[in-house]
């Protein structure tokens, strides 16, 4: 496809009954988002998503959970294959939302991505391993986070490690936001 962005999965939605109809809102490397409904006014938004950690992330039993992971409602199983090799997996989860600009979350956002960011400069010359361990370094340095954000840094360390994932904490979808202003780990990692 001549005018789709680099990196952007290129499929077309496949056709399945839960998806017929709905508004694409969004698209990333191995995910296609879909609107969804809103339910005891919760919106909620379809994620096919078409790469193994990324399924494991929002679905596994030993995934991340709490207050700065994403709501998941229902994993609906599977629809054709992406172009990738992979399965696509419709995953029903909460709508997440742009960072504004400025805002606490924006802030928390800017400290994490810049933290991780220098983490993975400092630890360079460890090449594919440096995002893993710059999360580390989050995990363990005494950085001023509130205890649900040192907890939520460790379970996705947890996470990266025991999947095999690697960490990305500096692309602007990968930190999202719920309406009531918390900072969300939307899609922070990726296949190696």
């Amino acid at each position: 496809m001549a005018d789709n962005p680099a990196g952007i999965i290129p499929d077309p939605v496949p056709d399945h009954p839960l998806l017929r109809g709905r508004r694409e809102i969004g698209r990333g490397e191995n995910t296609i988002v879909l609107e969804g409904e809103v339910i005891d006014g919760q919106a909620r938004v379809y994620k096919l998503l078409s790469s193994p950690t990324d399924h494991a992330y929002y679905t596994a039993p030993d995934r991340p959970t709490g207050r700065h992971f994403p709501v998941v409602y229902a994993d609906h199983g599977t629809v054709g294959m992406s172009s990738r090799g992979f399965p696509f997996h419709i995953v029903e989860v909460e709508r997440l939302y742009p960072l504004p600009g400025s805002g606490d979350a924006a802030e928390l956002a800017t400290r994490i991505s810049t933290a991780y960011f220098d983490a993975c400069l400092m630890w360079r010359m460890l090449a594919q391993d440096m995002g893993r361990i710059a999360l580390h370094h989050l995990a363990v340095t005494p950085m001023g986070w509130s205890e649900a954000m040192h907890g939520s840094l460790q379970a996705l360390e947890r996470f990266a490690e025991e999947y095999g994932a690697l960490p990305d904490l500096i692309k602007a979808d990968n930190l999202m936001m719920r309406r009531d202003g918390t900072l969300v780990f939307s899609d922070p990692v990726f296949m190696e």
